[in-house]
């Protein structure tokens, strides 16, 4: 995914990355919440889904977005998960990343 700086409204900024990996991953809280809430509208458990995104941001394997992906896709993809991973470390420990 391609991050763009707040003036370029084409493109997701690292805060609108970081908000949707904190909707997406949180346990408690206003995110979470409105996760649940919208996907009890088609019958999902939000807490479930939260679960599994921590577990494939932990390692579980992420599936390419299609079975039939090129060589070049697929490599994008790993590339763009091994980026959102990053991301998800550095959320999880922002502490680490200050020193930096």
């Amino acid at each position: 995914m391609a991050v763009r700086t707040e003036s370029n409204a084409s493109f997701t900024t690292q805060s609108d990355q970081d908000q949707a990996i904190t909707f997406l991953t949180d346990k408690a809280g206003a995110y979470a919440q409105h996760r649940n809430a919208l996907c009890a509208l088609i019958g999902w458990d939000g807490d479930v889904l939260a679960a599994r995104v921590r577990a494939m941001m932990d390692g579980d394997d992420f599936a390419p977005p299609t079975s039939y992906a090129t060589p070049a896709t697929a490599e994008r993809h790993a590339a763009a998960v091994e980026r959102l991973r990053e991301r998800w470390h550095a959320l999880k420990h922002p502490r680490h990343n200050r020193a930096a």
